[in-house]
């Protein structure tokens, strides 16, 4: 019996020990509404600008409406780009169902005609990371700024 009560002990012991710890070293995962946030929050920080771009897949979809990218790369030489005039981001609000975020933000730019925008992007998650986004805004001023971009390169 009292081998029973040692090793029925030494169990429950084992198992207490195990169980916390496993606890305390588990890592946040982040929801998608967080992931997306994140991302984001990386256009307003130079520093957290290459953890956000961590956030997305290789072969990441993005659109806007004067752009199709198939890549994360592709996407990286147009955040260069565009990240030389933009002075900010700020999030209205966000909205998750299943597998996609929505949010509503503004941002903001350096360049006349286009300080202050409104946009809405959609963006699908797989597994904690960024698949593809659509970005949704008052592209009439901005054509111009990419004309000029492109005539640029």
């Amino acid at each position: 019996m009292n081998k029973v009560f040692k090793s029925t002990c030494f169990v429950g012991i084992f198992l207490l020990f195990t169980t916390s710890h496993a606890q305390k070293n588990q890592v946040h995962k982040m929801t998608n509404q967080e992931t997306v946030t994140t991302f984001l929050d990386g256009f307003n920080d130079p520093s957290k600008i290459e953890a956000s771009m961590n956030l997305l897949v290789n072969d990441y979809k993005f659109k806007n409406p004067m752009v199709e990218l198939n890549s994360k790369a592709e996407f990286i030489g147009l955040a260069q780009k565009i990240g030389s005039v933009l002075t900010g981001l700020k999030i209205i609000n966000t909205a998750e169902n299943g597998d996609w975020v929505a949010v509503r933000y503004e941002f903001t730019s350096s360049l006349p005609n286009v300080e202050k925008n409104l946009a809405t992007e959609w963006f699908r998650l797989k597994d904690g990371l960024i698949h593809e986004s659509h970005l949704i805004y008052d592209a009439s001023e901005w054509r111009k700024i990419y004309q000029q971009l492109e005539q640029g390169e």
